[in-house]
């Protein structure tokens, strides 16, 4: 993506966000916001039980890859990765070089990356099956009907081919998979070309990737599920917002929000910052289920105001890690690709 396009994105998004907030009014947010009090505080607490579950996830894969990394290093190490991933504008993948980097002083690189890259596959799967329960309990307990239930099953046929997809690259290997389209179809070969010379490197994470899902199938299973279970605790946040600002929502209702607004944030997972996507989401979804659609707004300002807290523990685990300067750790990450 060129850097106009990147700013076309930014303008665009933050185009968005400016009507959304002035359509709800300015005066209506703030009087929402303060609303929240020390409902806030237990939003932030919310979220360190969901990054603990995240850390268990991705300690299990670690496990069947390096030796001698502490569950407290890991957990500092994702909360960190999410903090960098923040402040990325585009495509929220800057703490996955940061994570390679602090992995392959003990693993090497090549565990390193697909311990990295194994989580991250880990963590699409239990989106798609959070997504999938959205979708089933719009059909059980809103009753869809004409364009809007056809709507559904579109995304649900759309996310479960997402699935048997990465269930495959669990099974096969992602870049196993991706030389054996490009040896069959030529035509591809022009876009595979800067990655044909990386082909053995990507071949060994590969093996690595396999093994978890067909010789450690236990652990795929316990990573899947801290995973999905990190998606269910994040919920509270939604519920917590809601009641905090004069609603009384139910679990499922919270769980729906949560679900549906996440999948469209991810179908748009382009656009810097989330600008317009988050808050633009959390609006149609409200409408879907009967609230208000600009208390979604109110959401997902509330979404970022915790992002920022988390933001900050993040970068403060990092300088009190001992991580490299700025410097050392482009450096780093640069040789972290060229060795790939």
């Amino acid at each position: 993506m060129s850097k106009k396009s990147k700013f076309i994105l930014l303008i665009f998004g933050l185009a968005i966000f400016s009507y959304l907030v002035y359509d709800f009014g300015v005066a209506n947010i703030v009087v929402n916001i303060k609303k929240l009090r020390w409902w806030f505080a237990a939003d932030v607490g919310v979220w360190a039980v969901v990054y603990f579950c995240n850390a268990k996830a991705w300690f299990a894969i670690l496990r069947d890859h390096v030796d001698g990394v502490s569950f407290p290093a890991v957990y500092k190490l994702t909360v960190t990765g999410f903090a960098i991933n923040y402040i990325t504008p585009f495509l929220n993948l800057g703490g996955e070089p940061y994570r390679v980097v602090e992995l392959q002083k003990k693993a090497g690189t090549h565990r390193a990356v697909s311990s990295v890259i194994l989580y991250n596959m880990v963590r699409m799967l239990s989106h798609f099956l959070f997504w999938f329960l959205a979708v089933l309990m719009m059909f059980l307990f809103f009753s869809p009907t004409g364009s809007f239930a056809v709507a559904l099953i579109v995304v649900f046929l759309f996310v479960l081919g997402l699935f048997l997809l990465f269930l495959a690259g669990h099974k096969n290997g992602i870049f196993t998979l991706w030389f054996s389209w490009v040896d069959r179809h030529p035509f591809l070969q022009k876009l595979a070309r800067p990655m044909e010379a990386k082909r053995q490197s990507l071949l060994i994470i590969d093996e690595h990737i396999r093994q978890l899902y067909n010789a450690n199938r236990k652990t795929f299973y316990v990573a899947v599920g801290y995973e999905l279970l990190a998606r269910f605790i994040s919920t509270f946040e939604f519920l917590f917002i809601l009641v905090a600002i004069g609603f009384h929502p139910s679990y499922g209702e919270a769980l729906y929000i949560n679900a549906a607004s996440s999948l469209i944030i991810n179908v748009f997972f382009f656009m810097p910052f989330e600008l317009g996507t988050r808050e633009g989401g959390l609006f149609l979804v409200m409408q879907t289920i009967g609230y208000p659609p600009g208390i979604g707004i109110v959401i997902g300002l509330v979404n970022r105001l915790r992002e920022l807290v988390w933001l900050f523990i993040g970068l403060t685990f990092m300088l009190r890690t001992g991580a490299p300067k700025e410097e050392r750790s482009t450096l780093e990450m640069m040789e972290v690709h060229k060795k790939l």
